[in-house]
C-alpha cells in the first residue's frame, strides 16, 4: 500500500502518435528555428539557446491541452515562454565583473577585439539590457509586429515600441563611431 498523497501506480507521459505527433511536428518545423535563433542572440551562447528552446517546446507539450490560440498567436506565446525562461536563467545567475569594475549582467564581446561590423553590431546588442535586447530581436531581426511583440513580452504595445525606439537610440549612440570610421 502507498503512503497518502501517492499514486498507486506509476504512469509514464503519454507519448507523441498520430495526430498529436504530426501536429507537433508541423509546429516545430514551423517555430523551431526561429525561437532557438533568438534565444541564441539573447543568451550569446548556442549551448543555453538549445537547453532553453527545448524547454520552450517541452512548456509547449505539457501546456498544449490549455491553450486558446486563435489568430495566429501561438507564435507570440512560444516566443513569450522562452523570453520567461531567459529572465528566469539571468535570475539565477550571479552578475559578472568587468575589468573596469562596472558589473554586467551579460558576456559583452570586448570592443577592442571586435573590428568586424558584424561582430560590434552583435556584440552591442548583447550588452543591451535584456529587456530591451529581447524587443529590439523580436522586431527587427524577427520581423514581428508591434502588437506581437507586446504579447509575447507580456507588455502593453506602447512600451514595445518605447523599448524598441530606446534599443535603436543606444544601438545607434554606441555604433556610430564604428559606422562612421567605416566610411
Amino acid at each position: 500500500m502507498n503512503p497518502p498523497g501517492f499514486p498507486s501506480r506509476i504512469t509514464r507521459p503519454p507519448r507523441l502518435t498520430g495526430c498529436m505527433a504530426d501536429g507537433f511536428e508541423a509546429i516545430y518545423q514551423e517555430y523551431g528555428r526561429k525561437i532557438h535563433g533568438y534565444l541564441a542572440r539573447l543568451t550569446g551562447d548556442p549551448w543555453a539557446a538549445d537547453e532553453l528552446c527545448q524547454e520552450t517546446f517541452v512548456r509547449f507539450l505539457r501546456h498544449q491541452h490549455r491553450l486558446h490560440v486563435h489568430n495566429g498567436t501561438l507564435g507570440a506565446w512560444l516566443f513569450r515562454v522562452a523570453t520567461n525562461l531567459f529572465r528566469d536563467r539571468l535570475r539565477r545567475r550571479r552578475p559578472v565583473e568587468r575589468l573596469d569594475g562596472e558589473l554586467t549582467d551579460g558576456d559583452a564581446v570586448d570592443a577592442v577585439a571586435a573590428r568586424d561590423l558584424d561582430t560590434r553590431v552583435r556584440a552591442e546588442v548583447e550588452r543591451l539590457p535584456p529587456d530591451l535586447r529581447a524587443t529590439f530581436l523580436l522586431r527587427a531581426h524577427h520581423e514581428l509586429t508591434y502588437a506581437k511583440v507586446a504579447e509575447a513580452l507580456d507588455v502593453s504595445e506602447r512600451t514595445a515600441k518605447q523599448r524598441f525606439r530606446h534599443a535603436r537610440e543606444i544601438l545607434a549612440h554606441r555604433l556610430r563611431p564604428v559606422i562612421e570610421s567605416e566610411q
